[in-house]
């Protein structure tokens, strides 16, 4: 249940940082969404979440 609990915690403060930041095209941030509705362990997460913002290339 935790790991539920984290899961759905990390996923709203991702959500509402992509969300409220204006600089991200809204390309990135539809690929953002995708990857944080398809990963459901938090760490892994925003492990992708790292790597897809160092990868972008607009």
């Amino acid at each position: 249940m935790t790991g539920n609990l984290d899961e759905k915690a990390v996923k709203e403060v991702l959500k509402r940082i992509i969300k409220n930041n204006n600089n991200i095209p809204y390309k990135a941030k539809a690929e953002i969404k995708a990857i944080i509705e398809l990963e459901h362990n938090p760490e892994k997460l925003l492990q992708e979440c790292l790597l897809y913002m160092l990868s972008y290339k607009g």
